[in-house]
């Protein structure tokens, strides 16, 4: 008798290549950055434009900064909502518009307010981009495709600072934000072109009591207030200076636009650096060790930077500060796409805001240090703080994933 062969099992699903997103969601986060950053080498130059000073001119990246935090809890709510990728679009469709009214601006006050509204459109598009790839990719796999993410996001970053300082002294300020608009209208026709939502994923309805009841589920897990915590701590560490580098590199070697975006753009250099060794960090190091790690060497990059060296010496420098930021950074970033799966929109948000919240206070903190101690003085007093944080990170909140 013969026996009935058992059907063989069905194969695997293929895995679904995460890389056109990850492309594409890159080219947004491009867009987002390149926006971000494109005043901090311009301060000067617009504090001479509106007869203003340099640390009025600063306020507006706080403003910036501050706007991108506060759109946050209505952000995140928003693409649980209607989706990642419908939201993402909205914004960079809001991004080119706004860039193109900056170029024309009149005069200080609508400058302000522009870039202000500009931060919460900006504010919907790495947080959200980020929360998309949290919805496709498995833990196992998310800090890594998280890195790649970053990769090209940190380019924007490095061309936001770079270009605009170049575009201005060749074209003038106003053609660096033209340049905004511009790069921010293209990565609107990659997403219409390239991505789509996906299909027959239950969403609730936009509501106030949706949204609160999103964020009751992200701080019902314990970790999200340590997380947040830290990540504000972490925002008003690390971005203090970049506003302040073009007036301190005017000052002491008389340098201008150009020169300074050059070393602003070297922070994401060494971005950009983490993002494609991130594989290679996450095993070797794993989280614990990259935590840090990545607050040594951010420390020796600022510390370095407190003394008068010549100016093109900064670039290495603030290479080293974006290595070591990525290093804590996309640790806190894979931690806080786990916060609470059924809402990850929601969660990714409230850790954008907490981030942009210790960034709008970051220049705030560090120039009223310059005024008390001094320049050198506040730079060195805030790298110390940076390598303690990143040595006590683990201590204060275990990091999953980590190697004891």
């Amino acid at each position: 008798m013969s026996e009935t062969p058992h059907p063989a099992p069905a194969p695997a699903p293929a895995p679904v290549s995460l890389a056109p997103l990850i492309l594409v969601l890159g080219a947004c986060g491009f867009a987002s950055t390149f926006t971000m950053r494109i005043i901090d080498p311009l301060i000067p130059t617009l504090a001479g434009e509106f007869g203003r000073s340099v640390p009025q001119i600063v306020m507006m990246v706080t403003g910036f900064s501050l706007a991108y935090a506060l759109g946050q809890p209505f952000l995140g709510p928003l693409a649980d909502a209607i989706g990642k990728i419908r939201t993402i679009l909205i914004c960079l469709l809001v991004l080119a518009v706004l860039s193109a009214v900056a170029a024309f601006s009149t005069s200080f006050e609508i400058m302000s307010v522009v870039r202000g509204v500009t931060g919460i459109a900006s504010g919907g598009i790495i947080p959200v981009a980020m929360a998309a790839i949290g919805d496709r990719a498995p833990m196992q796999e998310r800090q890594i495709a998280l890195g790649r993410f970053l990769v090209l996001m940190i380019i924007g970053q490095m061309a936001g600072s770079a270009c605009s300082g170049l575009i201005a002294t060749q074209a003038g300020w106003r053609a660096a934000f033209i340049s905004a608009a511009v790069v921010a209208s293209l990565a609107a026709l990659l997403v219409t072109i390239v991505l789509k939502p996906r299909r027959n994923v239950a969403r609730q309805r936009l509501s106030i009591a949706g949204a609160l009841g999103n964020y009751r589920t992200v701080f019902a897990n314990p970790r999200t207030k340590l997380l947040y915590g830290l990540v504000i701590v972490e925002g008003i560490l690390l971005f203090g200076i970049p506003a302040y580098v073009a007036a301190i590199l005017f000052s002491r070697s008389g340098v201008g636009p150009a020169q300074a975006g050059l070393v602003i753009a070297g922070m994401g250099f060494g971005c950009l650096v983490y993002g494609l060794l991130t594989r290679i960090l996450v095993e070797r190091l794993g989280p614990r060790l990259m935590t840090r790690t990545g607050g040594v060497i951010c420390a020796l990059g600022l510390a370095l930077f407190a003394f008068d060296w010549p100016w093109w010496s900064a670039i290495p420098l603030f290479a080293l500060q974006g290595f070591g930021f990525f290093l804590l950074h996309g640790t806190f970033q894979a931690q806080a796409t786990e916060l609470a799966p059924t809402a990850r929109g929601s969660a990714m948000a409230l850790f954008a805001c907490c981030f942009f919240l210790g960034q709008a206070a970051g220049p705030v903190v560090m120039g009223f240090a310059m005024h008390l101690i001094g320049n050198s003085a506040a730079i060195l007093l805030f790298a110390a703080a940076i390598a303690l944080f990143g040595y006590a990170t683990p201590k204060i909140m275990p990091i999953a994933g980590s190697r004891t």
